[in-house]
C-alpha cells in the first residue's frame, strides 16, 4: 500500500483501512484523518523498532519490529497526537471524526 493510503466502501457502510509507514524515523504521512470506525495499519520500513504511543494513553502498540505492522481501530473521535517512545522526535497526529471525510478520499 502506498502511505496515508485508503481503502473504503462509503457506499455499503464499511470503515476504511489506511495505512502510515514509520520510514526514515518518521511517521508517513505525519498526520492523518479517519472515520471512526475506521483501521489505521502503522508499518515499520525502518531497521529497527518503533512504538505508535498516543500522548494520554489512547493506544499504544508496544514495539513493532522491523518489517511488521500494527493495527488500530478508531473507536473514539477526537484528536490524538503520538510518538514513538523510542524515537521521541518522531510525532503523528491521528485525528478521528465521526462523519468527517477521511484524508485520502
Amino acid at each position: 500500500m502506498v502511505a496515508g493510503s485508503c481503502t473504503s466502501w462509503p457506499a455499503l457502510g464499511r470503515p476504511a483501512t489506511h495505512t502510515v509507514l514509520m520510514d526514515g524515523t518518521a511517521y508517513v504521512p505525519r498526520t492523518l484523518a479517519v472515520r471512526r470506525g475506521d483501521v489505521v495499519v502503522w508499518v515499520n520500513k525502518d531497521p529497527f523498532p518503533h512504538t505508535v504511543t498516543a500522548s494520554g494513553g489512547g493506544f499504544d502498540s508496544k514495539a513493532i519490529a522491523p518489517g511488521k505492522s500494527w493495527k488500530y481501530t478508531a473507536r473514539k473521535t477526537g484528536v490524538f497526537p503520538y510518538t514513538c517512545t523510542l524515537h521521541p522526535t518522531m510525532t503523528g497526529t491521528l485525528s478521528v471524526g465521526s462523519n468527517a471525510k477521511a484524508s485520502g478520499e
